[in-house]
């Protein structure tokens, strides 16, 4: 290779040829290939080695941890949905999205119509800006065990009712009750006095195309919030917000759009006049898409051994990117309805008038930091009364869905049925 040649590979030129390999690699023959051969190196390689490097309690990330816990979050950790092989091919198995709707045997599914008149304040500026507009997205209907509620039926005298907003950083996953959320909402109804829940299936942001960036996924959890209340016929204040990682974010953003409008939502729909009481349950909540909490010796960034990928690089910091970039590029720091536990100086993020808040978070999670500023922000406003934090003892990231944490998903449903009672 010439001088000339090395002259010209300038970083932004290798930065296109990388992205270009990666870009090839999610398109077949490659991707098939990809896969099949870290299927081999994880079969043959990786699986004896972590393994062998489970044995040693010495070396195991948490002295708590079994061997079969350690080895298979090491698993998780390369095969996670938002992990280096995911980041390389794309979604490895094809899940429903907001385009259709996913029949299946026992699914209840629903069209939640485009709700336009809603959309007011700050978060229809922000649509305009983003070139965002509401759109008609599938919802669909859970039931708690035992129970067989027709769509859409109207409720009981004081029947409870879930909303659920599922997780997986904006960009992967689905509402769809035979995916890997689906587990979310019949466990919480198992726990709760609420016999069934509705499940948005919300735009998803693209982390090349960048695609439905924020505030699309909010407007269709405002679409799910009206068709429950003016449609069906729930009372406000029978309502229980319940989000997992990045659903957690959805839930806050949208509390937090009730709280903002509530004079003009109030003539637009069947809401009082002051914010509602009601409830909300935040899961493993990202509630920082900012750096605030990305200090030395935090929990963002010292707890490698949380299966949930490094929030600065890979999927995750694809995310955070694309689904803030139509915003301000200090947004993520600032907005309190992308970073409502931000520290920066510049985030004034109130929690007057917000549900009664349950909030559980495993203590060897990279979101344990953002989660307990939460936590204290809203006490802070609402009183130690109206918020129930919890930590998961040497748990990690959504942590209920993994059968090697039964026994703290089990605590953490009775702290829930507590508090839901």
């Amino acid at each position: 290779m010439t001088l000339r040649a090395v002259a010209v590979a300038t970083p932004k030129t290798v930065i296109k040829n990388i992205f270009n390999m990666v870009y090839e690699v999610q398109h077949e023959p490659w991707r098939s290939t990809y896969i099949a051969l870290q299927s081999a190196l994880t079969y043959f390689f990786l699986m004896p080695l972590w393994a062998l490097s489970s044995i040693p309690r010495i070396v195991r990330p948490r002295p708590s941890w079994s061997a079969q816990k350690t080895f298979l979050l090491s698993y998780a950790r390369h095969w996670s949905v938002v992990g280096p092989v995911v980041e390389r091919v794309g979604q490895i198995t094809k899940v429903p999205d907001h385009r259709a709707i996913s029949d299946a045997p026992s699914v209840k599914s629903v069209w939640l119509e485009p709700t336009p008149r809603l959309l007011v304040g700050d978060v229809a500026r922000w649509a305009e800006q983003a070139d965002v507009r509401p759109i008609s997205i599938p919802g669909y209907w859970y039931d708690k065990d035992g129970c067989d509620t027709p769509i859409g039926a109207p409720p009981e005298e004081g029947e409870k009712v879930v909303l659920y907003f599922h997780g997986s950083a904006f960009i992967v996953l689905s509402a769809h009750p035979h995916t890997m959320t689906g587990p979310c909402v019949p466990a919480v109804l198992r726990h709760s006095p609420a016999k069934r829940g509705l499940a948005v299936e919300y735009r998803l942001t693209g982390p090349a195309s960048y695609a439905n960036p924020f505030p699309a996924a909010l407007i269709d959890c405002i679409a799910g919030y009206h068709y429950l209340i003016d449609v069906v016929g729930f009372a406000p204040e029978n309502i229980i917000l319940l989000g997992d990682s990045a659903g957690c974010n959805l839930a806050l953003a949208l509390a937090r759009y009730i709280v903002d409008n509530i004079a003009e939502l109030s003539t637009r729909m069947k809401l009082p006049p002051t914010p509602p009481s009601y409830s909300m349950v935040l899961l493993s909540p990202w509630c920082d898409l900012g750096t605030s909490h990305e200090t030395p010796g935090s929990s963002a960034l010292t707890f490698w051994y949380d299966y949930l990928a490094d929030l600065r690089t890979g999927l995750m910091g694809a995310a955070r990117r694309a689904y803030t970039h139509q915003l301000p590029p200090n947004a993520p720091e600032i907005n309190p309805y992308i970073s409502p536990a931000s520290l920066h100086p510049g985030c004034h993020a109130s929690f007057k008038g917000f549900p009664r808040t349950f909030i559980d978070v495993g203590t060897a999670e990279r979101f344990l930091d953002m989660s307990h500023t939460l936590a204290q922000k809203m006490k802070r406003d609402l009183g130690d009364a109206n918020v129930v934090y919890r930590e998961a003892q040497d748990a990690v990231h959504c942590y209920m869905y993994l059968p090697f944490e039964a026994e703290e998903a089990a605590k953490s449903m009775k702290a829930l049925e507590a508090f839901l009672e």
